[in-house]
């Protein structure tokens, strides 16, 4: 029952967060200053949060393995060391892998709903004949360069979090010493 409900923290946590993306994307006429503030605080802002949601579907998928495989959760013997770190390195690459491959996905849907909101990239001044919607050349440059910028900090994230391998270590380590401490009190 514990192991579901801290999947459920770490997934929950996730989607939230993804919930709160599509959310400040339907915001019409979402603008923070001028001109030129308003695309640096929109390129830093939008940077923050792919690299945010990276860190929280990795730590959802790596908390899921490491609930669920006991190769991943702990080593059983020094023989099994090394053939497990390399087992753990595996793993570890192809998640990284799958979330680049997911976040990028999640920002260019994001950027496909942005699309359609009255006031976000001009929304209001596609052109309509016959049926069919001529979308300006501008229109879609900026939607690109919000697509690349996400993409951007998906990557830089995914470089951190591939070389420096903590994510989800620290929460892991609560719940291994939250459970051996409930251990220590039953056997009181």
């Amino acid at each position: 029952m514990r192991k579901v409900a801290f999947l459920l923290y770490a997934w929950g946590s996730t989607l939230l967060f993804a919930v709160l993306i599509l959310w400040l994307a339907s915001i019409p006429n979402f603008q923070a200053g001028d001109l030129v503030s308003d695309e640096v605080i929109k390129v830093v802002f939008r940077m923050t949060l792919y690299a945010i949601f990276f860190i929280l579907i990795y730590r959802s998928i790596i908390i899921t393995l490491k609930s669920t495989v006991e190769r991943l959760s702990k080593w059983r013997s020094k023989r099994e060391e090394i053939e497990d770190s390399e087992f753990v390195l595996i793993i570890e690459t192809l998640v990284v892998i799958l979330v680049i491959f997911a976040t990028s996905t999640f920002a260019f849907f994001e950027e496909h709903v942005q699309f359609y909101v009255e006031g976000r990239n001009n929304a209001d001044s596609t052109l309509v004949v016959n049926n069919t919607a001529y979308i300006e050349q501008n229109l879609l440059s900026e939607a690109n360069k919000d697509i690349l910028v996400s993409v951007m900090a998906i990557l830089l994230t995914a470089v951190i979090v591939y070389s420096i391998p903590v994510i989800g270590e620290l929460e892991m380590a609560l719940k291994h010493k939250f459970e051996e401490e409930r251990k220590n009190l039953r056997k009181k």
